[in-house]
């Protein structure tokens, strides 16, 4: 099960639940192979501008200096780095236009966490299960005392 952060905007201080946004909480795979467009598509401008401006200088002193490889692998680090932080600074981005934190959801997909955020405590249902079972007879169990057991990997039976 993944986390959701539960954000919504707030309109003369009532809560406008119709735009309200869940971003998972977690690794994004766009982000790290895509990391420019996918900034991008979340409107992460100064973010993208920041990521797509560190990759050209990177590449260019690698060309420049004869490191293209270790260019290459900077390159890839950097991208970890949006696929790990991408959805926090989606966050950062949704408050500073005015979005609140409400709280965290704990579901499958986003669809669930919306359905268990908008429902509450009636998401959940709990059937009544009626099955008519036999009471089961009680065992009559001895219980003896053991006098050896496991010790990590060896048996130890208290022998000295």
């Amino acid at each position: 099960m993944a986390s959701f952060i539960v954000l919504a905007p707030e309109l003369d201080g009532q809560r406008d639940d119709d735009k309200t946004v869940f971003v998972r909480d977690g690794f994004v795979l766009f982000a790290f192979i895509l990391t420019v467009p996918w900034l991008l598509i979340q409107r992460l401008w100064f973010e993208a501008a920041v990521i797509f401006g560190s990759m050209v200088v990177i590449s260019g002193v690698g060309t420049y200096t004869g490191h293209g490889d270790m260019a290459g692998f900077i390159t890839v680090l950097l991208s970890l780095l949006v696929g790990f932080e991408g959805n926090n600074w989606r966050i950062a981005a949704l408050e500073r236009r005015g979005f609140r934190v409400l709280g965290v959801v704990d579901a499958r997909n986003a669809d669930d966490a919306e359905t268990a955020w908008f429902l509450g405590e009636n998401f959940v249902s709990s059937p009544e299960l009626s099955v008519s079972a036999a009471p089961i007879p009680s065992l009559q169990i001895s219980h003896k005392p053991v006098l050896g057991g496991m010790v990590g990997l060896v048996s130890h039976r208290g022998e000295n």
